[in-house]
């Protein structure tokens, strides 16, 4: 089951980010403006060679279908990478030697989030949101050189199981690199196309290109990084409720500027999925956008991940169980907060209805179920692969 849903979710992807070209083909005819540091060398620019913003919806544009479609890309996105962090593709996890099942399960343990470093996560981010806040340009070339630095990784590390696997095998030999260690060659195989991929989005500031990126980076964190138990998750979750809150609806009164909304607009990295509206444009032709920040997909993914690997745990099926309870949550919640978003054009923190969305379903299962405690307590390392005898 697990298998073949991750086969349905993997081909789910391959369509939206099929969608995602066919309509940049539709409009590429029309004008669209994104935020840049420099001038770019072939579009988006005005006349003067300028840089152009990132146009949101306007506040007298109605409701639109791309609001929803929102929706449906965060669900998609959220489906694949919790079948993935729970079973890599092609990878026979019972087939493992020794040696492989421990360093599998070393892995594993090493990319769990635990308690206190959920409150040093939200320090953190605040502190990199006020100095990207004041200091924009300079932390925008910063940010860009790392984000362009992940996202290559974050890329190679998607297509890799799927081009290892269509090769079969051909490029799995390793090579020793110097404070690496061994790497597989098809590491070096990869690496120039990623790259070409990254090096276009800089170029062209090409919305779509954000998009392939900005989901690579959310796969790329939610398999490497897992919660430990339902308690951290709360205390994860409750703090970026409050995160959230704080700077959407409190920045301003502080730093006299919506700080959140002032940053999503104005940094021009893979840090949001766009997406075109249907029914609006600019007064001068150009496509507008709504968006989602990868946050508000990565924090409750990360509960969605857990809720999965539960499900797993207790041999249930993972589509009429935690994992589908919550995911329903999450995307009620967020249609919500579209809605509230392409109707009155409020900022929204989508937080405050992500947190409630995906906690409430989870602890009210789990209490029904009786099964409460021990998902707070979290999955026990004899849930992770049986090491099998020499």
């Amino acid at each position: 089951m697990l298998a073949h849903g991750n086969r349905v979710a993997a081909t789910a992807l391959l369509v939206l980010l099929c969608g995602f070209a066919l309509v940049q083909c539709a409009e590429s005819s029309k004008p669209y403006k994104m935020n840049h540091p420099r001038p770019p060398l072939l579009a988006n620019a005005d006349e003067n060679g300028e840089p152009l913003p990132v146009q949101t919806a306007k506040k007298d544009s109605r409701l639109d279908p791309a609001n929803f479609v929102v929706v449906l890309i965060a669900a998609v996105i959220l489906i694949y990478a919790a079948h993935r962090a729970l079973r890599p593709p092609y990878v026979d996890v019972g087939a493992m030697t020794p040696s492989q099942a421990a360093e599998y399960n070393e892995a594993l343990d090493a990319g769990e989030m635990q308690l206190h470093t959920t409150l040093l996560f939200v320090v953190v981010a605040s502190c990199a949101l006020v100095l990207i806040f004041y200091f924009m340009s300079a932390m925008s070339i910063l940010i860009t050189i790392l984000f362009s630095l992940i996202a290559t990784l974050a890329l190679g590390a998607l297509v890799y199981p799927y081009v290892d696997e269509w090769t079969d095998h051909r490029f799995s030999n390793e090579i020793d690199v110097p404070l690496l260690g061994p790497m597989p060659t098809l590491v070096f195989v990869l690496a120039p196309f990623c790259a070409i991929v990254v090096f276009g989005w800089l170029v062209t500031k090409s919305w779509l290109l954000n998009n392939i990126l900005a989901i690579s980076l959310i796969i790329f964190f939610l398999t490497s990084i897992r919660l430990s138990s339902l308690l951290v998750a709360s205390s994860l979750l409750i703090l970026a409720f409050f995160y959230d809150i704080f700077w959407v609806f409190l920045s301003s009164a502080f730093f006299g500027k919506n700080v959140m909304v002032t940053v999503a607009t104005g940094l021009d990295v893979p840090i949001k999925i766009l997406v075109p509206l249907f029914l609006s444009s600019g007064d001068d032709g150009a496509t507008q956008f709504t968006l989602i920040g990868l946050g508000d997909i990565v924090l409750p993914g990360l509960l969605l991940c857990y809720a999965l690997r539960f499900d797993d745990a207790k041999g249930a099926d993972v589509f009429r169980n935690y994992f589908a309870c919550t995911m329903a949550g999450y995307c009620v919640g967020l249609t919500i907060c579209e809605i509230v978003v392409g109707s009155f054009h409020l900022a929204q923190p989508a937080m405050i209805y992500l947190v409630p969305g995906t906690l409430i379903p989870f602890f009210a299962l789990a209490y029904c179920r009786g099964e409460l405690q021990e998902a707070w307590d979290g999955l026990k390392s004899d849930t992770h692969t049986a090491i099998p005898d020499a």
